[in-house]
């Protein structure tokens, strides 16, 4: 890829970013947020009660959870691996929130870093020459996908 290809693919990219970040709206109650302001939630009556868990990935918007999803994947390829803008919770959601490893219930209300939340795996490993794309995704339980790990998919077997 050529330097002004990078520069013009950043460009957009921080593009996207700012209309989705000026098109925030508040999970509580969907009003629309403030650009200005830093909060996720337009006040207080909207904070979520502090019994019930809210997975990030799903109070952040779909332009930050893939944005979110490329960068840390990104420092995972290899040179030279194709990258598609994909939201890790369509992936989840195409799965009916079933673990593709072990074949459990994903539960949708345990925090990010639960052993039993939501991730998103890559059949072929990023860090073996796999590609960011929707095709060599599923749904996987943070053990499992941890416990996976960089196995080549015809090496690992799911042992929960």
């Amino acid at each position: 890829m050529s330097v002004p290809f990078l520069r013009r693919l950043h460009a957009q990219l921080a593009d996207r970013a700012q209309i989705a970040w000026f098109d925030r709206c508040c999970p509580g109650c969907s009003a629309q947020l403030d650009p200005a302001s830093r909060n996720d939630y337009c006040g207080e009556m909207c904070l979520p009660s502090s019994g019930s868990v809210i997975p990030v990935f799903v109070t952040r918007t779909p332009a930050a959870r893939i944005n979110g999803f490329r960068t840390s994947a990104a420092s995972r390829a290899l040179p030279g691996a194709y990258f598609e803008d994909v939201d890790p919770l369509d992936v989840i959601e195409a799965a009916d929130w079933l673990c593709a490893l072990c074949g459990g219930e994903i539960p949708e209300d345990v925090d990010r870093f639960d052993p039993q939340a939501a991730t998103v795996d890559h059949h072929m490993p990023l860090a073996l020459g796999g590609h960011h794309v929707r095709a060599n995704m599923r749904a996987a339980h943070r053990r499992c996908n941890l416990s996976k790990n960089a196995s080549h998919p015809n090496d690992w077997n799911a042992s929960p």
